[in-house]
Parts: C-alpha cells; sequence; structure tokens
C-alpha cells in the first residue's frame, strides 16, 4: 500500500475534477442501469409464466407417476418386507448350528418376499342378493305373463255363438208342427 501512497503523493491530482468524473459516470450507470431494467421487466415477467406452466405441466405428468410409485410401496413393497421379516424371524428361531439358521433365514426371506400374496375378493353380499332379486323377479314376471296369457279371454261385448247354433239348428228345415199352422 506504500507503493500507491508514493505515486498518489508524487503526482498533483486534481480531486474536484475526479469527483465531476465520478459523478457523471455514476449518472450513467444509474441511466443504463434504468434502461436495463425497463427492458429486463417483460422479459422477467414472461419468464415466470412460463416457469410456471411447464412447472403445472410437469406436475401433471408426474402426479400418475407419483401415485402409481406410493401404490406400489404400500401396497405391494411393504407388505413383502413384513412377510420376509416374519419369515426369517421365524426361521432364526430354530435349532442348529449358526450357519444352517443362517442359511434357513435367508431362503425364509427370500421365498416370502417373491411370494405373490393372493388378493382377497371382495364379497358383494348386497349386490349379490339384489342381483338373484332381480333374476327371481323377472322369472316371476314370466311366469305370471306366460299364466295370463293361458287364460280364456271373455269378451262382454261378444255375442254367445253357442246360443245362436242351437236356435238356428232347431229353425233349420221345416217341422211337423210348422208345416200344419
Amino acid at each position: 500500500m506504500s507503493c500507491l501512497t508514493k505515486t498518489c503523493c508524487d503526482k498533483k491530482l486534481d480531486t474536484t475534477h475526479l469527483r465531476k468524473e465520478a459523478a457523471t459516470l455514476a449518472g450513467s450507470v444509474v441511466g443504463q442501469a434504468e434502461k436495463a431494467a425497463l427492458w429486463a421487466a417483460p422479459h422477467v415477467s414472461k419468464a415466470a409464466g412460463g416457469v410456471a406452466r411447464a412447472a403445472k405441466d410437469a406436475q401433471e405428468r408426474l402426479e400418475p407417476v407419483v401415485h402409481e410409485a406410493r401404490y406400489r410401496v404400500v401396497e405391494d413393497y411393504i407388505p413383502r418386507a413384513q412377510r420376509a421379516a416374519v419369515a426369517a424371524q421365524a426361521a432364526a428361531g430354530t435349532d442348529g448350528t449358526l450357519t444352517e439358521r443362517a442359511q434357513r433365514v435367508a431362503v425364509a426371506a427370500k421365498s416370502a418376499a417373491l411370494e405373490v400374496p393372493v388378493k382377497k375378493q371382495k364379497k358383494h353380499r348386497v349386490l349379490k342378493t339384489l342381483g338373484w332379486l332381480a333374476v327371481a323377479g323377472a322369472a316371476a314376471a314370466g311366469a305370471y305373463v306366460v299364466w295370463r296369457r293361458s287364460q280364456p279371454v271373455e269378451d262382454p261385448w261378444a255375442e254367445e255363438y253357442w246360443a245362436d247354433s242351437t236356435e238356428d239348428e232347431a229353425g233349420y228345415g221345416i217341422s211337423p208342427e210348422d208345416a200344419q199352422a
């Protein structure tokens, strides 16, 4: 630092001139900064909107993947690990040397982890009951229709055809009593 002071001290500097130049330089820097801020403001807001859209699109695309991964972990991996741990613990509790037990533990854990569990099927008792009631109702309705069609149909306005036929049979031809009259 002593080097700088010697140089400054040897030369006679005009401090007022330096202050004026620094003020004009600061003014021009402020003007350029304002221009840069005016130019950057719309670009930054446009970029922020683009980033927001891209983030939303990425979230929509990744949401099913994350949901599927969570489902697999909760429904598949954790139960398999629990079954493997239980099988390993049961195998470790058997008699034998340490190496034999370790081998049994490894085999039991591997088989329990690779075993595909059979999911319990829901019984759906209410739906089965409603289905059987619908089948029984349809069968009863069909039986009623068949029974109803097999019944004789009587028309109260129709003439009795057999009554006319018995009267007409007697009127065909001339009876002896009609002939004498």
